[in-house]
């Protein structure tokens, strides 16, 4: 599923729009102790406005995020479409509906068992169809050759228990303290599903997309206990890795003019690539490359490219997850952070056996704390 195929589904996953449907919506309360308080499956078009509204918004952010970050595509391994199996699950509860009892508490009591969650949550599943129109090649709709694409959308929000605070009561007419228990529910969804991948404008049935509204930390026990899927590194682990890397490598090479060319270098080629249907990755020849461009030896840099291809296995790592929007230099106190256009402005120097970093400055005026200072 690539950037144009989400696309063309967030387009479309508006209340108004006659292509896309939410057919049914099964909604129920897992408590800390994983046991289900209430369930509910109902016909969409049933359920008043202002409930309505609020589901829709709480399924839309589950197809929001940046793919490679908090939308993730994995596949499933072959084990999966067996009997009971993640899967499986999946395919008979979009094969059978929404209104199959069996088959919702096999996947309801798969996802309570399996999942790790710190608080009392809100399991949301809608079955959906979005009307494919063929297109021509000046990708113009052909009004007469439609398909339907059938997919559940799942999310799971947090539900928060708000005892303390003061109330108006408007029978005594005071402000009171409140006295009973409110379940709110979040709108905003921490992790979610989609099944099948939207691919090629049609289903992929063999993957699902993750969605996480933490990419830094995303919930492994959804992605491997629920959905059956080897995890792989989220971006910040990404970076975190590529950092590693090129500190084990290069090692002494591995400058200040070195990390900035690094980083504007991969920063130029996501921007070049951004509109690809594909997140552009970082081959470990490129790496390589970009590397001996910023001035590291070919012997450094060969090393970097070996231990990347080690760590990744060929699995190389989406570009914009390794860049940094500014330079944040830290010693022993001090940070100073500089941004993506201004590190020509610093360097490093030795001036009488000790170590200086040195801003360039363009204005004697300068800021500190928000007060104006002037460097004579």
């Amino acid at each position: 599923m690539n950037k144009k195929d989400l696309a063309e589904l967030k387009k479309h996953f508006l209340p108004a729009d006659d292509l896309m449907v939410i057919r049914r919506v099964y909604t129920t309360f897992i408590d800390s102790e994983k046991t289900r308080r209430c369930e509910s499956v109902r016909t969409f078009a049933e359920i008043p406005d202002e409930e309505m509204s609020v589901l829709y918004t709480t399924f839309a952010k589950v197809l929001k995020g940046t793919l490679g970050k908090g939308l993730i595509e994995y596949e499933f391994p072959n084990e999966m479409y067996e009997e009971d199996q993640s899967q499986n699950l999946l395919w008979q509860m979009l094969e059978k509906g929404l209104d199959d009892e069996e088959q919702m508490e096999k996947f309801v009591s798969h996802v309570s068992d399996k999942m790790v969650y710190t608080l009392p949550y809100a399991l949301f599943v809608a079955q959906c169809t979005y009307t494919v129109f063929e297109k021509n090649k000046f990708g113009e709709k052909n009004k007469y050759d439609s398909r339907d694409f059938h997919f559940l959308l799942g999310a799971v929000c947090p539900v928060e228990s708000r005892v303390d605070g003061l109330i108006y009561d408007e029978e005594e007419n005071n402000i009171i303290r409140k006295t009973h228990f409110d379940r709110v529910v979040a709108d905003a969804p921490t992790d979610g599903f989609l099944f099948p991948t939207f691919t090629g404008r049609g289903p992929d049935v063999n993957h699902v997309m993750y969605f996480t509204k933490k990419p830094k930390d995303p919930n492994v026990s959804i992605i491997e206990e629920v959905l059956g899927c080897h995890f792989t590194l989220s971006a910040e682990e990404e970076k975190e890795t590529f950092r590693a890397i090129l500190d084990k490598a290069v090692g002494e090479e591995l400058n200040l003019n070195v990390i900035a060319s690094v980083n504007e270098k991969i920063s130029d080629y996501a921007k070049t690539f951004a509109s690809e249907p594909e997140p552009p990755v970082v081959s470990d020849i490129f790496m390589r490359d970009v590397l001996m461009d910023s001035g590291v030896s070919q012997e450094k840099a060969e090393a970097a490219q070996k231990l990347y291809q080690e760590n990744t296995e060929g699995n190389y790592f989406i570009a914009s997850n390794l860049t940094d929007t500014k330079t944040t230099l830290s010693s022993n106190g001090v940070t100073v952070s500089i941004s993506g256009d201004a590190t020509d402005k610093v360097m490093t120097r030795e001036i009488d056996g000790k170590r200086f970093l040195m801003i360039a400055l363009d204005d004697p005026e300068v800021r500190v704390n928000g007060y104006e200072m002037k460097i004579t």
